[in-house]
């Protein structure tokens, strides 16, 4: 065997060194790049996932918080239909609510009917009709008695004619009065 010249032992120590650096670079470096790779996508993942998160949470709650004062507005509406489900017990209640607002006015009631029912997206309008007789002034106590009692009531329409035509002081009052109850489950 030949020995070698000092020009092949360089040459085989770079050889040597490169092989050592390309399996160096291959089964541990490259690795350790590629790991590195997929903890920056994962993070990056994660970071995305987390913000939505945040993001969802704040609007669930400010959701909720608009929810809640929905209910809590469609209670107060509620509370001002008439109390009931039934459309005819609606009318008799609404009748007997119109014939205390005629009493308490001191009017005399010539005729009380309830007219036919009609829907109006979701609630059902209860009319009732009126004839009574009275002074003007009973007759501004009882529409003041109407417009602010609790029950949201309206004014469908009202004719207003002297009773005689000598005596002015005593009006014939014509109106139909509707209030209203919910048809549908919210």
């Amino acid at each position: 065997m030949k020995k070698l010249t000092a020009r092949d032992r360089k040459l085989l120590i770079v050889a040597l060194l490169a092989v050592v650096c390309y399996l160096v670079y291959f089964f541990v470096l490259g690795p350790i790049i590629e790991y590195s790779a997929e903890l920056s996508e994962e993070k990056d993942t994660l970071q995305f996932r987390y913000e939505k998160s945040i993001k969802a949470i704040s609007q669930k709650a400010a959701l909720e918080a608009e929810l809640n004062e929905l209910k809590r507005i469609g209670a107060e509406l509620t509370d001002r239909l008439i109390p009931s489900t039934n459309v005819k017990v609606a009318g008799a209640k609404l009748q007997q609510t119109l014939d205390g607002f005629l009493q308490k006015a001191r009017l005399k009631t010539r005729s009380k009917k309830i007219l036919k029912t009609e829907e109006r997206g979701g609630f059902m309008a209860v009319p009732v009709e009126l004839n009574a007789t009275g002074t003007p002034s009973q007759l501004k106590d009882f529409l003041t008695r109407l417009m602010n009692d609790k029950m949201l009531l309206q004014i469908k329409k009202l004719d207003i004619r002297p009773e005689n035509q000598r005596d002015p002081h005593s009006v014939i009052i014509e109106a139909v009065v509707v209030g209203y109850v919910v048809t549908k489950a919210p």
